[in-house]
């Protein structure tokens, strides 16, 4: 008869002193007891929350498609682990990485237990470590930025001499000076876009986040591009899911990424093709896959694309593929390029469906 009392006493111990918050719920959500780390966490005396529902600690960062997904899954496996964001008592928001398991008692479920791992100064380290690396580069990046702008502002200070000189001449050449500016206004548009490229990698995108249909970006997108499709004499085909697809994401850095991704295509179809866009989806993802009838990417180069500054172009700063997979993954999804025996150059994102955001960085 001792066993069991000892069984029951050895288990309430652990409860007790985990160093890892623990809550015990019904079925319905109502918490039953936590721990002294779940106290010190959040902040609740145990007879403040005790019997008060799990809600009590949900923040405004967890919507109810991602908490009914949770929930699904808890009901067909009989656990759930991931990445969520909590309030405390206070309202100070903490990411935790939290799993929940089914009690179950003769056979029975009788309710839930979570176990919440504060992850605060992990996200802390990450951010460093992240920022750390963007630092690293500050020295490459102030010697590409001197190359790269010695021409445009060379080609600039000429071709104003050269107006000048049609200006102060007798006889204008209007047409001779209309040609000046262009080239003029061509560089300096070049060097605005070598200034936000630099700027866009140089800082920790910012999402700004909200439920879009990823379906209806893409045929905005295939608006928007449509002119410099037609001009280069390539056909843009798109498969989409029939139904919206709701992604929670910053939709304009996603466009800035599909953009980026379909006019490589087009630099690469110097003759004209296809690029096709397919998007695919299973119950955690969302798949984009975006390919073209180029040459594709030469093997030796492809384990260099997303690095910053390599670039195989005479023009460019080496930025456009690395900026794309530093938004992607900012997202909590992924960008590849499938190297495999296809036609042409083939880019897949994926992007979880329920991404969870920690203070803006990642949603």
């Amino acid at each position: 008869m001792n066993k069991p009392i000892e069984k029951c006493a050895l288990f309430k111990s652990a409860f007790q002193y985990s160093p890892d918050a623990i809550i015990l719920t019904d079925l319905d959500g109502n918490i039953t007891d936590v721990n002294q780390a779940f106290i010190d966490l959040y902040g609740w005396e145990k007879s403040e929350i005790v019997g008060k529902n799990t809600s009590i600690i949900r923040s405004s960062k967890t919507d109810d498609a991602f908490l009914e997904s949770m929930w699904q899954a808890i009901r067909k496996d009989g656990r759930w682990q991931g990445e969520i964001t909590n309030k405390s008592r206070n309202g100070r928001l903490i990411t935790v990485l939290l799993t929940i398991t089914q009690i179950v008692k003769d056979g029975e479920k009788i309710g839930y237990m979570g176990i919440d791992i504060d992850m605060t100064e992990q996200i802390k380290i990450q951010d460093h470590l992240a920022q750390t690396d963007r630092l690293a580069t500050i020295g490459q990046m102030a010697s590409k930025i001197a190359h790269e702008i010695r021409n445009p502002l060379a080609s600039i200070s000429l071709n104003a001499e050269l107006l000048e000189d049609e200006l102060i001449s007798e006889r204008l050449d209007k047409k001779e000076a209309k040609l000046l500016l262009n080239s003029i206004m061509t560089e300096v548009d070049r060097l605005a876009n070598l200034t936000n490229e630099y700027l866009q990698f140089s800082r920790l995108p910012r999402l700004q986040n909200s439920e879009y249909n990823i379906g209806k970006l893409i045929e905005k997108l295939t608006l928007f591009i449509e002119s410099e499709l037609k001009t280069n004499k390539i056909n843009l085909s798109c498969k989409l899911p029939k139904t919206p697809v709701l992604l929670n994401m910053d939709k304009d850095q996603i466009h800035r990424v599909m953009l980026n991704l379909i006019r490589n295509s087009i630099e690469a179809l110097t003759d004209g093709g296809n690029i096709s866009i397919n998007i695919s989806e299973n119950d955690t993802q969302v798949e984009i896959l975006l390919s073209d009838t180029g040459n594709g990417i030469k093997e030796e180069y492809i384990e260099n694309i997303f690095k910053p500054f390599y670039t195989t172009k005479n023009l460019g700063t080496g930025l456009g593929l690395s900026i794309s997979k530093q938004i992607i993954e900012e997202h909590g999804g992924t960008l590849q390029y499938l190297n495999e025996k296809r036609v042409g150059a083939n880019f897949l994102i994926t992007l979880p469906k329920n991404n969870i955001n920690h203070e803006g960085h990642i949603d």
